[in-house]
């Protein structure tokens, strides 16, 4: 009987709904969240040297990272930058997709002026819908004392 009731209690807890956090708790988390994120970003960084192209290589996982943020509780001048810069980083990692991994092959598509153009006609139309959703973000992060996005987006 006793087995029983412990069961049923965890099947209770279980099955409650989640409680949503407070605005304070979601902006201290959110802010370690960035942090970790950040150190993330700079220790991925150091690797870079001697390749051009590593940082459009890693794109996807930082934006895998930057999705993974919970921003449940967060206000909304918060959260909706956030979750905007998250898709259209997402798009740039969906283009940088194209540039093979092996660097000799990369350079010949990048040499390629069809591919030129393309690709930076692609780009430049991203960094319009891109700068004004970076700005947002990085204005709400200020608002909030949320540090270590001031490289984000140029």
């Amino acid at each position: 009987m006793k087995r029983l009731l412990t069961f049923l209690a965890a099947a209770a807890l279980l099955a409650a709904p989640t409680f949503a956090r407070d605005e304070k708790t979601a902006i201290e988390e959110f802010k370690k969240d960035v942090a970790s994120l950040k150190a993330w970003a700079d220790e991925k960084e150091k690797s870079f040297e001697g390749d051009p192209l590593a940082p459009l290589r890693a794109i996807g996982e930082m934006v895998e990272k930057f999705k993974a943020v919970n921003t449940e509780g967060l206000p909304a001048d918060l959260k909706e930058p956030w979750v905007a810069a998250a898709a259209v980083f997402g798009k740039v990692a969906t283009m940088a997709a194209q540039i093979p991994k092996d660097q000799a092959e990369a350079a010949k598509k990048l040499e390629d002026p069809a591919f030129q153009k393309e690709f930076m006609g692609q780009m430049m139309d991203l960094q319009k819908e891109m700068l004004p959703t970076v700005e947002k973000l990085k204005a709400a992060a200020k608002k909030y004392g949320i540090e270590g996005l001031d490289k984000i987006g140029g």
